[in-house]
């Protein structure tokens, strides 16, 4: 692994993609989907209590569209930040990719939210055919249970419209005080026998780009991006992002990632209380 400074940030060469550290004002950045309320305010809650931004969020160089950090950038416009630390990337770059989060729903009231999703008219259908069809777009979402699999047709090709047709099935969850847990796979956890897992379309990065340029966010957790190299820490503080000044904040914050050391960290290392499954380049 090899860094070097330049007049725009902090380059990590040598990592699995090239990765630009540097500040960019918030305004410049854009988000591909909404926040999750309660995350939101527990984050601002967060971050006023101890001001330091952990971690720089991942966007793409070109054209500012956010990977990584929506509930970040949206803390720190909250607490009148005008600036972020970014890890700018090429979004082009095959190496990153999307895949989805699956929704896990359990709680007492499983059995009126199934009642509730089947007067919406969904195919009874079996296990194969669910991922079969959402790969193939025929259904927007399925909501599996340890008894059965119901498939929710499109009706609109629109991947925009599909996404929020399948974050309806979870705003009903919502409102039946269910349980909701996000999972990198459908797996359910222990002890959830009874729980339900959703699945939705894989949304593909030129259809996130197409959003975005039309002014729209696609809901919450509607895509889990894949960047191979993911750097952490080097944290500051909130006040050095308050101020007025672009290239003085700029200037004291590569100054500032310049002086950390780099540790390089394999897929699978643990960072804190969370394992990462990407390889980490950690500033320390």
């Amino acid at each position: 692994m090899e860094g070097h400074s330049s007049l725009k940030g902090y380059s990590i060469a040598g990592g699995r993609i090239p990765i630009l550290i540097t500040l960019r004002k918030a305004s410049d950045l854009k988000p591909h989907e909404e926040t999750v309320a309660e995350d939101l305010r527990k984050l601002v809650d967060a971050l006023r209590e101890n001001p330091v931004l952990r971690h720089p969020i991942i966007a793409d160089q070109r054209t500012g569209i956010v990977l990584d950090g929506t509930h970040r950038l949206a803390a720190i416009k909250q607490l009148k930040c005008k600036f972020i630390p970014s890890a700018l990337v090429d979004y082009d770059d095959p190496q990153i990719t999307i895949e989805r989060w699956f929704r896990q729903f359990s709680g007492s009231n499983l059995r009126n939210l199934e009642n509730d999703l089947r007067r919406l008219s969904p195919k009874e259908i079996s296990r194969d055919e669910c991922e079969d069809g959402l790969s193939k777009r025929r259904w927007y979402a399925t909501v599996e249970s340890p008894r059965s699999c119901l498939a929710f047709a499109v009706r609109s090709q629109k991947p925009y419209e599909m996404a929020r047709d399948s974050h309806s099935i979870e705003v009903a969850a919502r409102k039946h005080g269910v349980n909701i847990a996000y999972q990198d796979s459908k797996d359910a956890r222990p002890g959830d026998a009874e729980s339900l897992i959703m699945s939705t379309i894989k949304i593909e990065k030129k259809e996130v780009v197409e959003t975005v340029k039309k002014g729209k966010l696609f809901p919450p957790k509607s895509t889990r991006h894949l960047v191979p190299s993911r750097p952490l820490g080097g944290g500051v503080p909130i006040d050095w992002l308050q101020g007025s000044d672009f290239s003085e904040a700029q200037s004291r914050y590569q100054e500032h990632i310049q002086s950390r050391k780099v540790k390089r960290l394999p897929e699978g290392s643990w960072v804190g209380s969370r394992r990462y499954l990407e390889e980490v380049f950690l500033f320390e």
